[in-house]
């Protein structure tokens, strides 16, 4: 886009005839300080009219000036390559591209060049505004009447002239896609920014959908609600993520099958317990403690105790009591505890020309016990 320039009564002649295609003007010495200077992206008019008659003329454009020297383009609106003599008039003159160019107060007031009615479809707009720009600046922003309610995302192609831009998304705050009822109705007029950082068109007034906010009070969030994780035993009122809730669950077991670690501890259970509870270490030393335990030591009574005697087991163990007696001519012989019989041997020959018994019986403590034999004791050994 080319920005014009413009100069007071910036007139005078040519220094030198000029051919239809001599891109170079030099005018009468002194007097190019009358016309503009323009740099990139900017020049100014130039009328070129002959000093023999007004009607031979020819409209350049001037984009550069080096003293009395001017860089034109030939044959502007309409008109053509002339050759022109020394002393033709050179001008910078009004003319009807110049003056089309500019922006009217009627013009400025409708938004001529900054307002259309779109077509297309709900979520993908066209447009087309006057303009001689072939791309959209940044920073531009215009007025689009759309002809439907977006149902979601939406694009706008913008034509410029006859030069279509593309189809570029259309995004509110933070380059966010519209999500739909932004625009809530066909007439409704919207504000559009363009954004060279997003490449797309920056809504600034759209309707708002209240559909895609969360009530402070009692929302029921959709979708994936995602929260910040909160530090690991953080005990506020922050709302916790599936993050957190996992890694605070890492110091638990699981109810089936649990694989515990460290030092893991149960209540001790009272002695005598017989359910499924856990059994801690100390249950289970109280309820050992309690059980009598075997002698473990072989002691000789023989000749100290005799049969039919009774005695007591105050050794607070189980003892196991051995005799052996000699039955003559046959008979039998028998432990009892506690007045119960409960062992009971008949005699054996023992193959040296006599008869013997063998009997043996383990005694809990606190039983009283004692052996009747038909013959003499021969042994008595006790495991105590």
């Amino acid at each position: 886009m080319t920005i014009q320039l413009f100069a007071n009564n910036a007139k005078t002649t040519l220094a030198a005839p000029i051919n239809a295609t001599q891109t170079t003007i030099t005018v009468a010495p002194g007097t190019g300080s009358l016309f503009p200077n323009p740099a990139s992206g900017q020049a100014f008019m130039v009328t070129l009219v002959s000093a023999a008659s007004s009607t031979t003329y020819e409209i350049c454009l001037c984009n550069g000036r080096l003293g009395d020297t001017l860089s034109v383009i030939r044959g502007q609106e309409g008109t053509s390559g002339t050759p022109f003599l020394l002393n033709d008039i050179v001008g910078n003159f009004d003319t009807a591209g110049v003056m089309n160019g500019l922006v009217q107060a009627v013009q400025l007031q409708n938004q001529y060049f900054l307002f259309a009615v779109a077509s297309g479809s709900a979520n993908a707009l066209t447009a087309t505004i006057s303009s001689s720009l072939t791309t959209v600046p940044n920073g531009m922003s215009i007025v689009i009447q759309s002809a439907f309610a977006n149902t979601g995302a939406i694009t706008l192609n913008l034509t410029l002239g006859s030069t279509a831009t593309g189809a570029l998304p259309i995004v509110s705050g933070n380059n966010t896609p519209l999500v739909g009822n932004e625009i809530p109705s066909a007439g409704y007029p919207i504000t559009l920014s363009y954004s060279s950082v997003y490449n797309a068109w920056v809504i600034t007034d759209g309707n708002v959908n209240l559909n895609a906010y969360a009530l402070i009070n009692s929302q029921t969030f959709t979708g994936t609600p995602r929260v910040p994780t909160p530090a690991f035993n953080d005990n506020s009122t922050i709302i916790p993520n599936t993050l957190w809730v996992q890694n605070q669950l890492a110091n638990y077991a699981p109810i089936f099958s649990p694989t515990l670690t460290g030092v893991p501890a149960a209540p001790t259970a009272p002695n005598g317990t017989n359910t499924n509870q856990i059994a801690s270490t100390a249950f289970v030393k109280n309820a050992v403690s309690t059980v009598p335990v075997l002698g473990s030591t072989w002691t000789n009574y023989t000749g100290i105790k005799t049969s039919y005697t009774t005695y007591t087991n105050t050794t607070g163990k189980y003892i196991q009591a051995f005799c052996n007696s000699g039955c003559n001519g046959g008979g039998n012989g028998s432990i009892w505890i506690n007045g119960n019989q409960v062992a009971n041997w008949a005699a054996q020959f023992n193959g040296c020309g006599g008869y013997s018994c063998n009997m043996a019986a383990i005694i809990p403590p606190g039983a009283t016990y004692y052996i009747s034999s038909s013959g003499s004791v021969n042994s008595w050994w006790e495991l105590v």
